[in-house]
């Protein structure tokens, strides 16, 4: 476990990372070949990668406040109404984020006074990354995306002193966390809200269909 007070946050960003350490901020940029447009090509380099990073730059553990760009996000608002409109947005929510093009997804609804934010993300690229820093004995105490904070909106590089206003209302941050927190000696898992979406699925339903029509052919034939 994470026996430390020691807070950084790492902010996921179209092509790379951005890491504040408490005093310099650090980059690790992503080749094409191992990511691109937020899907992982290599997961093995990718988690070699972030690990060489933190093994070249000589980072210790720290609990990781883990914030999401607009640029890694797909987001969309629904209008909050009166209690009609709940089934409506509901279905509208599962229709989003059924769009969101990745295997699994994470996600997470805010809700302000007059909208609901459906915000949602590659789960497995931002798994892979926190397993190779809780390998080395980091912990996550929130996951959250840039573009329900004002100050932060649709910035893609994170500055100390964007680092520094995110850690000084880390309460707020946790709360507002797509994930639990986590540390090294918990199982890795996708969270509540992942949804896993299996690829080959329309193919087998296809399959079916093409061995139920052969079928019918065989026993009007039979006849």
């Amino acid at each position: 476990m994470v026996q430390t007070e020691k807070n950084e946050v790492l902010l996921l960003a179209r092509d790379r990372l951005y890491l504040y350490n408490g005093g310099e901020i650090l980059s690790l940029e992503f080749p094409a070949n191992i990511v691109h447009d937020v899907d992982i090509q290599d997961s093995n380099a990718l988690y070699e990668l972030v690990t060489m990073f933190i093994q070249n730059n000589k980072l210790t553990p720290a609990q990781l406040f883990f914030v999401l760009s607009e640029s890694v996000c797909f987001s969309k608002d629904f209008a909050v109404g009166d209690a009609k409109t709940s089934a409506g947005i509901e279905e509208g929510t599962k229709a989003f984020t059924d769009t969101i093009p990745f295997s699994s997804v994470v996600f997470k609804a805010y809700k302000t006074a007059n909208t609901l934010r459906v915000v949602g993300s590659n789960q497995d690229l931002i798994d892979t990354i926190l397993n190779a820093f809780e390998d080395k004995g980091f912990g996550l105490s929130a996951l959250v995306p840039a573009n329900i904070f004002s100050e932060l909106g649709t910035t893609s590089v994170l500055t100390p002193v964007m680092a520094q206003a995110i850690l000084g209302k880390r309460d707020a941050v946790i709360t507002a966390s797509m994930v639990g927190a986590r540390t090294e000696d918990q199982q890795l898992a996708t969270s509540q809200t992942a949804v896993p979406k299996n690829k080959i699925l329309p193919y087998l339903i296809g399959i079916f269909v093409v061995l139920i029509l052969i079928l019918i052919a065989f026993i009007v034939l039979k006849k």
